[in-house]
C-alpha cells in the first residue's frame, strides 16, 4: 500500500493565512489548551487539553501536514487552528476539526478557515467527502460547520466522551458537489 499523505501546504483566504503551526505560537496554543471553554468540549482523555507549556512548544515545533495555524493576514497572531485528519486513503474522507482561540471569536475565522481547508482537501488533493462532528450542545461550533456550508446529516446518539460525560454527536459533511453555491 502507498503511503499517503497530506501535502505540506499554506492557504489564504480573503483575510486569513493558513500555515503551518511554528514555536512562535506556543503562548497562544497553551493558552487556548487551558481555556475554559475549550475544555468544556474537549473529549476527555485529549493529551493536549490542559497541557503545559512545554507541550504546546513541542506540538508547535513539529508541525504536520493538513494542521493549520490560523491568522489573519493583517497580523501575525495567531487566532485558531484547523485539522484534517482520520484519513481513509482508500475511500479519500477525512474529517475536519477546528478551534478559535478567545481573542479571535466573533469574526467568522473558524467558518472561513474551515471552509478554505475543506476545499483544499476537496479541490486540490482531490477527496471525495470532508466529516465534521460537532457536541451537540457545542453551538458555536454547530453554526460554524453551517456557516461554512457543511450539511447536517443526523445525530450520533452518544458518541463522545467529554469531561461532563457521555453526549451526542452532530454529524455534517462537505462533498465536492456542495461546493457551487455553497458559501465562499
Amino acid at each position: 500500500m502507498a503511503d499517503h499523505r497530506f501535502p505540506f501546504a499554506t492557504l489564504e483566504t480573503a483575510r486569513l493565512r493558513l500555515r503551518p503551526f511554528r514555536p512562535a505560537d506556543a503562548p497562544d496554543v497553551h493558552a487556548v489548551w487551558n481555556e475554559r471553554e475549550y475544555l468544556r468540549f474537549a473529549p476527555a482523555g485529549f493529551p493536549l487539553a490542559g497541557a503545559g507549556l512545554e507541550k504546546a512548544r513541542t506540538w508547535c515545533a513539529t508541525p504536520a501536514p493538513a494542521s493549520f495555524a490560523v491568522t489573519p493576514l493583517a497580523a501575525e497572531r495567531l487566532c485558531g487552528h484547523v485539522m484534517l485528519f482520520g484519513t481513509d486513503w482508500d475511500t479519500m474522507i477525512c474529517e475536519i476539526h477546528y478551534w478559535t482561540a478567545p481573542w479571535g471569536r466573533g469574526n467568522g475565522y473558524a467558518t472561513e478557515a474551515a471552509r478554505a481547508a475543506a476545499e483544499w482537501a476537496l479541490r486540490t488533493v482531490g477527496f471525495a467527502r470532508v466529516t465534521l462532528h460537532a457536541v451537540v450542545d457545542n453551538h458555536a461550533s454547530r453554526r460554524v460547520a453551517e456557516a461554512a456550508g457543511f450539511r447536517f446529516e443526523g445525530i450520533l446518539r452518544n458518541a463522545a466522551l467529554t469531561r461532563a460525560g457521555r453526549t451526542d454527536l452532530a454529524s455534517y459533511s462537505l462533498i465536492p458537489a456542495d461546493l457551487d453555491g455553497g458559501p465562499a
